[in-house]
């Protein structure tokens, strides 16, 4: 059996009807994580992120996909088919009772089961339909399909990543799927607190994925900088644009990010740079100043700060750098992460013990209190809640169960 789910959460229990493929997924995982009841509906076969890799030892399996693991966690699963008109009688029972229905399909896909919005607030007008598409529900685009690098591309922020010289480039991890997440999240509770505080009817909260993508932009703002200048932003690497030195150097052991700004911290970085190097060109006048006056010789601050940081490890420079006020940071990979010691000192790393995989280790999330998003439960196996949703819910008997998993309605 599963390991039994902790009863305690930010959010009431919620139901949370879960359709989402990938480019939804962690919104159910955000909402499961703060404590609403989130049942993930699966095709029989499974939904197709558990037979996605990479795999728990490497073994093909779908209770071992790393992907569905982490984006799972707080949930349960029932297998349903939607596409049966069996199914889609099952499915408006289910939503008599929910608070929310999660979905990510093409704009006029439950349209064509009628299972869409309109067709559903007529069962439930309490209900909360979250739609996360790549365009939204209306414009020109919104019938499209797209894929992260699509996303990225049409949102423009890939114009600002990578080298100034070369093409643009997509960040690693499918990024464009958590900013429409987290935003159709941040809704679902929002359109809650609504209903239950004000109107006591649902809603229907459409979220672009192009348009929350655009939103997360960190610096530069490429739009802004348009409309005044007239000049589009260029890709400016692993250096900051303005800055210098700013940004990812190499190290004898890997990598470190550094950042000096005020004409006190150059002074600092510099006597250190001739310390461990001996180079007099540092302590030169044309680089005393403030973070602008260098830029014309950028180039030979960059030289210089790299012959300083291949000779040290990370570690010594976070350390060194600490003492001397300066912001160095190594740049963490994996087992440096897990055993960070401000993460271990936070309980970041929270274990759960899952049925085929074992214990591993999740991400708490970046909320703190004593209730707020800790995973609960581990990923759920395929249709784990069946019986309790069908049997124990809806007053299916489990001979109807061997029927409907027959006739593959489930």
């Amino acid at each position: 059996m599963p390991e039994k789910e902790k009863e305690t959460g930010f959010l009431p229990r919620y139901r949370v009807l879960d359709l989402a493929d990938e480019k939804g997924a962690y919104c159910g995982k955000l909402l499961g994580d703060l404590g609403a009841d989130v049942i993930k509906v699966e095709p029989p076969g499974g939904d197709k992120t558990r037979f996605r890799g990479p795999f728990h030892n490497n073994e093909v399996h779908p209770e071992k996909s790393l992907h569905f693991l982490y984006f799972n966690t707080s949930k349960g699963s029932i297998t349903l088919n939607l596409e049966d008109s069996t199914g889609q009688a099952i499915f408006k029972r289910l939503v008599e009772k929910a608070d929310v229905v999660v979905e990510s399909f093409p704009v006029g896909y439950l349209a064509s089961l009628r299972l869409d919005y309109p067709a559903l607030r007529k069962i439930n007008p309490r209900l909360v339909m979250s739609s996360i598409t790549p365009f939204g529900q209306k414009g020109p685009l919104s019938d499209y399909k797209a894929t992260d690098i699509n996303i990225m591309a049409m949102s423009g922020y890939m114009q600002l990543i990578g080298e100034p010289d070369q093409q643009p480039l997509v960040l690693g991890g499918e990024q464009s799927f958590y900013p429409g997440a987290q935003y159709a999240a941040a809704g679902t509770v929002a359109a809650l607190f609504y209903r239950d505080a004000t109107s006591g009817k649902g809603q229907h909260v459409d979220v672009s994925m192009q348009e929350a993508m655009i939103t997360f932009y960190h610096e530069q703002m490429p739009v802004a900088m348009w409309k005044k200048k007239k000049e589009n932003v260029s890709r400016v690497g692993v250096m900051d644009a303005m800055v210098t030195p700013c940004g990812l150097y190499p190290c004898k052991d890997g990598w470190i990010s550094l950042c000096v700004v005020t004409p006190l911290e150059w002074d600092t970085l510099a006597q250190w740079i001739h310390e461990v190097t001996g180079n007099d060109e540092v302590l030169q006048e044309q680089y005393k100043g403030g973070l602008i006056s260098r830029m014309p010789v950028r180039d030979m601050v960059n030289v210089m700060v790299i012959e300083f940081t291949d000779r040290l490890t990370g570690r010594e420079l976070f350390l060194e750098g600490q003492e001397r006020k300066l912001v160095v940071m190594p740049v963490n990979d994996a087992p440096a992460l897990l055993e960070d010691a401000q993460l271990n000192s936070r309980g970041f790393w929270v274990e759960l013990d899952h049925p085929v995989v074992g214990k591993m280790k999740y991400p708490k999330g970046a909320l703190y209190s004593d209730d707020i998003g800790a995973p609960r439960k581990a990923a759920p196996l395929l249709g784990e809640d069946n019986e309790r949703i069908y049997c124990d819910e809806l007053g299916y008997s489990k001979e109807d169960l061997a029927v409907l998993r027959t006739t593959g309605v489930i």
